[in-house]
């Protein structure tokens, strides 16, 4: 059960790091970076870096609630599903963009705008990703029968048909 809170406090945390990168990286371009001479790009990256934890903070205080919600269901469920924890992400980063357009004043220059959406939901793909990978794909543990079906799934067409039986063996179970 610790390791359990631990694994899903960890996806989090990564969460929402990788979330505030891809969204300094809206601000901060890559291809604004490598315009530079590399004695300022590397002052802009460090500064980039400085942002990202700050942002990552907010991104953290935010979602928190949310979180819990959806990787609660997920443990509970045991959903491992890479497409839950992405889609989750995308709602909770959908709230959040429409938390940030509520705060803006009649006649400020306006957040909404395809930019700053895709923005946002960019950084919930991101982050849904990468939960998964650390923790939503072991969501639950181990399964009640011992065993973890997250490592090897048998795709239906793969299975055993009964054209592939060894026809050497004999009715009752003895080699021909």
């Amino acid at each position: 059960m610790l390791l359990s809170v631990i694994r899903v406090v960890l996806g989090f945390a990564v969460a929402c790091f990788a979330a505030a990168v891809t969204m300094v990286l809206f601000v901060l371009t890559p291809s604004e970076i490598v315009s530079l001479p590399p004695d300022v790009a590397s002052d802009r990256i460090g500064r980039g870096m400085q942002l990202a934890q700050a942002v990552a903070v907010q991104v953290a205080l935010f979602s928190a609630p949310f979180f819990i919600v959806a990787a609660g269901l997920g443990e509970a469920l045991r959903n491992r599903n890479w497409t839950y924890y992405v889609v989750a992400a995308l709602v909770i980063a959908g709230f959040a963009f429409l938390a940030q357009l509520s705060t803006e004043r009649t006649g400020q220059s306006t957040i909404l705008n395809n930019y700053a959406l895709i923005a946002f939901l960019t950084s919930g793909f991101v982050s849904g990703l990468c939960y998964w990978m650390v923790s939503g794909r072991r969501a639950g543990g181990r399964r009640v029968d011992g065993s973890d079906t997250s490592s090897r799934r048998v795709h239906p067409r793969s299975a055993p048909t009964p054209s592939a039986v060894d026809v050497s063996e004999a009715p009752d179970g003895q080699k021909a």
